[in-house]
């Protein structure tokens, strides 16, 4: 799973979070339940937290 910075796809499933429009990949969308977008400070990017338990 991963993260971008790009336009949706048309089979996206779209949603705002927080006031973000947010574009979600249907095939992984039972995966995201639970999920928090953090900034980590060491590598200074963004990352998924959360969820281990239904990792791929």
């Amino acid at each position: 799973m991963g993260l971008a910075l790009d336009e949706p796809d048309e089979k996206d499933k779209v949603v705002r979070i927080n006031e973000i429009q947010v574009a979600i990949d249907p095939d992984i969308e039972p995966y995201t339940d639970n999920l928090t977008l953090d900034f980590n400070q060491d590598t200074n990017g963004l990352v998924l937290l959360g969820n281990e338990s239904n990792c791929c």
